[in-house]
């Protein structure tokens, strides 16, 4: 089934205000939560959180897996859909890797460095809160010991980061994320109701010239292995939304068709935080084993 433009971006707008499953009730914060000035978000505090093994060794160097939430979510995701405890305990029992993982704030931001040049997200979590995480928790060095994971919204600036930062990282995965190629961003960046919604054009800029929206493009840029260069993990549900779904299995086809290595899992569920809970424990599983046999 095909999408018209209008439904496609009217959804798509929807679907960065968040994913079912998070309420408001209290949680436990196993998680460490940080606020930090940053110079890419012109000197604005951003909130940080970081989970590490209770039992880390000053001798011991872990990966670092970076985790973009989705739009209208914030660094307590994991906290708040239970997940930092399934990682605690994981790693605890070694049925999890064990790795230092890092979130962010990035509002509803599209984890982009803004066109108007006003919000660097980008810039924000490479240049500083991944050093900064670095330096602190002696984690491994990009790219061998970097991961990027994303949900949603974030499944989306993943993949965008892996085309800005190529060299930077070990693995991206992407879960639920809309794979948008430059037609549909078109389409998105010109419905009426998502400039309503949205500020596109300060984020992305304006439609043309067509040839900077296909530089972010990776149905574009990704034509083989090595323009990827790392491993890629794509997942999304069989009971996705509409675009989320059509548009994971296109990119699928698209990069089967010219041999790219990837991962793929379709998962039971759709777009909501109990199904994203086991997908991010196998996919933190899969890339993080075999990061540690390439080491």
């Amino acid at each position: 089934m095909r999408i018209a433009a209008g439904s496609l971006a009217r959804l798509l707008a929807l679907a960065t205000l968040g994913a079912v499953g998070l309420g408001c009730a209290s949680f436990p914060r196993l998680m460490t939560y940080e606020r930090v000035r940053s110079p890419a978000m012109r000197d604005v505090w951003m909130e940080v959180a970081i989970l590490a093994p209770e039992d880390l060794r000053a001798s011991e160097s872990l990966p670092l897996v970076v985790f973009l939430h989705g739009g209208g979510d914030g660094p307590d995701s994991l906290d708040r859909a239970s997940i930092s405890g399934d990682l605690v305990r994981g790693m605890s029992n070694g049925s999890v890797p064990r790795a230092v993982i890092v979130v962010p704030q990035g509002d509803l931001g599209f984890w982009a460095n803004w066109y108007d040049g006003s919000r660097r997200y980008e810039d924000y979590v490479v240049d500083e809160v991944m050093p900064r995480v670095a330096r602190r928790l002696h984690t491994l060095p990009c790219p061998i010991g970097c991961h990027v994971m994303g949900v949603s919204m974030g499944a989306e600036g993943a993949l965008r980061f892996a085309i800005h930062r190529r060299g930077t990282w070990a693995s991206v995965t992407a879960i639920s994320g809309p794979s948008l190629d430059t037609q549909h961003r078109l389409e998105f960046l010109r419905d009426p109701l998502i400039n309503v919604i949205i500020p596109t054009w300060h984020v992305f800029g304006p439609p043309e010239p067509l040839s900077r929206i296909r530089e972010d493009d990776p149905w574009v840029v990704w034509e083989s292995n090595d323009d990827v260069g790392a491993r890629l993990y794509l997942a999304w549900g069989r009971r996705d939304r509409d675009f989320v779904r059509e548009g994971s299995e296109r990119f699928h086809r698209h990069l089967e068709e010219r041999g790219v290595e990837h991962a793929v899992e379709v998962f039971e569920g759709g777009h909501d935080w109990v199904s994203w809970r086991p997908v991010i424990l196998r996919a933190l599983r899969q890339t993080l084993s075999l990061a540690s046999l390439a080491e």
